[in-house]
This record gives C-alpha cells, sequence and structure tokens, in this order.
C-alpha cells in the first residue's frame, strides 16, 4: 500500500523574530504572519485525504496542526513528545560534543517515525513539528533538506519500505526568522 506522508514546520512564531535560540522549549505563539502562512499550508493540503496529523506538543506546532485539522473535519491531532525540537540552533554546530547530541536527536526523530509508520494504518499521515525534526524527518525517508521555511511542507510517499521524496510547498508568505540564521 503506498502512503502519503505530509512533515511540515510550524509558523512563523515572535521567537523566531527575535532571534531565540538557546531557550530550551519555549511556549512560543504563532504571530499573525504565521497564522497566514498555516492558513496557506491548510489551503495547500485541503485536498489532500489526511487521517491523521501527529505534532509536537509545544503549542506552536499544535496550533499549525489545529489549522490544517479545520480542513479536514473530525480528523484527529495526536501529540507525540518525540517530535519536540531538541535545542535552538545546535543544529547549526558541528564540534564532536554536539554531533552526538545531532545523532541522539535523529535517532529518537527515526524511531519515532518508524514507529508511526510501523503502529498505524493511515495512508495519509502528516507531521507537524519544528524545523529541526522536520529536517530529521526528510533526512530520514532518504532526502537532505537544508533550511526549511516556516509551515514549509515535504511530501514523501512509502511504498514498499521505499521513501520517493515528491515535492514540497512553500507558502510564499516570506518572513525573516532571526532564529533561523546561524551563529557565526
Amino acid at each position: 500500500m503506498k502512503r502519503n506522508f505530509y512533515f511540515f514546520r510550524h509558523g512563523q512564531t515572535n521567537e523566531n523574530v527575535a532571534g531565540a535560540k538557546e531557550v530550551p522549549h519555549p511556549e512560543s505563539f504563532l504571530t499573525d504572519a504565521g497564522i497566514r502562512q498555516a492558513k496557506r499550508l491548510a489551503e495547500y493540503l485541503s485536498d489532500k485525504n489526511l487521517d491523521v496529523i501527529y505534532s509536537s506538543p509545544l503549542k506552536r506546532a499544535v496550533h499549525t496542526a489545529e489549522i490544517v485539522a479545520e480542513r479536514h473535519p473530525g480528523i484527529k491531532i495526536i501529540t507525540d513528545d518525540n517530535l519536540i525540537e531538541a535545542a535552538f540552533g545546535f543544529w547549526y554546530n558541528d564540534r564532536p560534543e554536539v554531533q552526538q547530541r545531532v545523532d541522539d536527536n535523529f535517532n529518537r526523530i527515526k524511531e519515532c517515525l518508524d514507529r508511526i509508520v510501523s503502529q498505524s494504518g493511515y495512508k495519509d499521515v502528516a507531521i507537524s513539528s519544528h524545523g529541526g525534526v522536520t529536517r530529521a524527518l526528510c533526512y530520514a525517508a532518504g532526502a537532505k533538506i537544508g533550511n526549511i521555511k516556516n509551515c514549509q511542507c515535504f511530501h514523501f510517499v512509502l511504498d514498499g519500505g521505499n521513501w520517493q521524496f515528491i515535492d514540497t510547498f512553500e507558502t510564499g508568505i516570506e518572513v525573516v526568522n532571526k532564529s533561523d540564521i546561524p551563529q557565526e
């Protein structure tokens, strides 16, 4: 059975604008631009037959998932702590001690995806999370993705255990996220 997976990052937050990177798990909220991005993403996904949305339990990811879910009446949103971003900015650091954290977090996220694949019979799955988590999900599905914009969505098909990247969607609502700029 072919299964569709849509991995996407939450909409812009005030902390993105301010450049917050080192706060462990801030409960930040979507900006007006972030809400517009989420609505554009929801429009893009409206003709997809989503069965379920998995989400990080952090408010910005859940709010983005809720906006997408409005176009899919009755859809369930399942939160999973394994979809939480590990730390702001650490994906940009290549020191050896940090690389172990990157590897550990990648393994946590890959195990989460493997669990979703093996334990759910859903055919069309969306996952609402964060930049680093979305990057790791894409990597686990075989695509190396660089910078990920707010509400950017990556469509993959899983068929017979093989992942295939299909396409990406960007909202076209460009914003400046200081938290996405690598530290020098």
